[in-house]
């Protein structure tokens, strides 16, 4: 796919709900397919991998895409993952000067997440990948 500035995004998901990660992920390249950008697609197991690849992959794209599930359990695991990934990811993007769509979706459940997820207007990797592309726009045009 070639993108008419040649501006290359990589896509991080975790994959630790697999079914939801693949609808963020089919949202988010369905609209860089759209506006046609080139862009990889990295998986990492869970939310918390995500700032490990963010950080050693940030001089080699121009733009990053960030696509998770995090959804609240019977435990306090939800919070902390919540909060540690979310904070790691946005400083390694703020400290970097990096351009990044996040789709995280952050549910009370199975089925809010799933719904999060469908490919629709609403599909946070659609939106994650529309958020990148105006911030890109926005910088280089």
């Amino acid at each position: 796919m070639e993108q008419k500035d040649s501006k290359n995004i990589l896509i991080i998901v975790a994959d630790f709900y697999e079914e939801i990660s693949s609808n963020l992920k089919n949202g988010a390249t369905n609209y860089l397919k759209q506006k046609k950008y080139s862009y990889d697609i990295k998986n990492v197991p869970g939310t918390l991998e995500i700032p490990f690849l963010l950080t050693s992959f940030s001089k080699k794209y121009d733009a990053f895409l960030v696509l998770s599930c995090i959804i609240k359990g019977e435990t306090d695991h939800y919070e902390i993952v919540k909060n540690i990934a979310l904070k790691e990811i946005y400083k390694i993007a703020y400290t970097n000067n990096l351009i990044m769509g996040s789709g995280i979706i952050t549910a009370n459940n199975y089925e809010q997440a799933l719904s999060r997820s469908k490919i629709s207007k609403e599909n946070y990797g659609g939106r994650a990948a529309h958020a990148c592309h105006k911030l890109l726009s926005l910088i280089y045009e």
